[in-house]
């Protein structure tokens, strides 16, 4: 049996090669754009393009296009969603 040369990328350095840095990782970003039902896209400080959905919105808070946010990455299937969705500049009462 011939033993490949390539070998498997760690988690971590795919997550970096794909511009996510981990899922517990805070990254900054804006939201680019959201369709009618809440669903949208935020453009990452690093240049990664990451979707989000309502439920993961914080306070259930209406996005809007140009907001700057703060978000944690969630892993589904090598694939990025922004979770923990939180706009800049906004208080919580935690």
């Amino acid at each position: 049996m011939e033993k490949s040369l390539a070998q498997p990328m760690s988690e971590r350095d795919a997550e970096q090669e794909q511009g996510c840095t981990g899922r517990t990782d805070k990254m900054m970003g804006m939201v680019k754009k959201i369709d009618a039902q809440g669903f949208g896209i935020i453009d990452g400080a690093d240049g990664s393009k990451v979707p989000f959905i309502p439920f993961d919105v914080t306070n259930r808070h209406v996005l809007e296009p140009g907001q700057k946010v703060i978000f944690s990455v969630r892993r589904v299937k090598d694939q990025a969603f922004a979770e923990n969705v939180i706009v800049v500049g906004e208080r919580h009462n935690w």
